[in-house]
């Protein structure tokens, strides 16, 4: 049925009165549940962040949250509104990044990045560079895989992922970035070193490995690793693969580190990198993008930018 000159003008005015930042504070909300964290979030005074969900409330003629002891909880007209608010926070925040045309000479802009110390040591590290030859105002911020990034890359608050494929989820755009072997690390004076590194010192071992923040936080070779030996020996669980080698000189423990991370740990005469005497899976990673990357020009010239660069390496 078609509305009315009057209802139509009414709809118009009603809109009208919606502050659309309004949506983006209870978007934040939703995610944080709590009206000092979203606050930090959107770099606003807490004070700041109370009154929009005093305006919030007003508009909607509802609570929209209510404390459950020291939890923050929706009503059940605020879950309804979680059906809905995040999508169009997305598109709004997509909307708010179309232009007509664009160009990173000129672009002064923050590119927000989830990836791990890996991709920030030998891939990151290289696209800063580049970009202060060919785009001086643009720079990254990177963030570690925690539920809250995750979550905020699904809101279109965060850029770009960048992680093998057990990391992306469905709905989402992925791209092979780059792919890497490995190596093994050992200490110089590792008694298997002496007869010749083979498989069965490899897995008799103590190993050095990772476990990052999310659920089953493994990486790609742990998750290999798991499927070969139920009696894998862990001598420290680190979450992060940059200091993985630390933890070796003076021990017969073993760590297995990504081929390109190499170069980027030669500052110790104590160690030795060795191919591994088995047959690991080459590690993919993509470059993973979510619902607002097909309106946001910027974000797109960089992410040309970003698969050139990954060719060279």
């Amino acid at each position: 049925m078609k509305l009315t000159a009057i209802d139509a003008i009414d709809v118009l005015m009603h809109l009208e009165k919606l502050d659309l930042n309004l949506l983006v504070a209870i978007e934040a909300l939703m995610r944080r549940r709590s009206v000092t964290a979203a606050a930090e979030e959107l770099n606003l005074t807490q004070s700041a962040m109370s009154g929009a969900l005093k305006r919030a409330r007003q508009h909607f003629d509802d609570d929209l949250f209510f404390y459950d002891g020291q939890s923050m909880v929706s009503t059940a007209f605020g879950r309804v509104l979680e059906q809905q608010i995040p999508d169009v926070v997305t598109q709004l925040r997509a909307l708010a990044r179309m232009r007509a045309t664009s160009n990173l000479a000129t672009l002064n802009r923050c590119f927000t990045i989830i990836a791990s110390d890996y991709i920030s040591a030998v891939f990151l590290s290289a696209l800063s560079k580049h970009l202060e030859k060919i785009a001086p105002h643009v720079s990254l911020s990177v963030m570690p895989y925690t539920r809250e990034a995750i979550r905020q890359f699904k809101s279109g608050v965060v850029d770009f992922l960048i992680g093998p494929d057990f990391s992306i989820e469905e709905g989402y755009n992925a791209e092979p970035l780059l792919d890497d072997h490995f190596k093994c690390v050992l200490w110089k004076e590792n008694e298997a070193l002496k007869t010749g590194f083979a498989a069965e010192d490899f897995f008799a071992s103590s190993m050095i490995v990772t476990n990052f923040f999310l659920q089953n936080g493994k990486s790609h070779f742990e998750r290999w690793l798991e499927g070969q030996t139920e009696n894998v020996r862990v001598a420290a669980s680190l979450p992060s693969f940059v200091v993985l080698p630390s933890y070796i000189a003076g021990t017969q423990n073993v760590a297995t580190i990504h081929e390109r991370l190499v170069a980027h740990m030669s500052w110790s005469d104590e160690l030795v990198f060795v191919d591994p005497p088995v047959d690991i899976p080459v590690l993919r990673e993509y470059l993973v993008t979510n619902k607002k990357h097909p309106f946001d020009k910027d974000a797109q010239l960089l992410a040309k930018e970003m698969h050139q660069l990954a060719e060279q390496l």
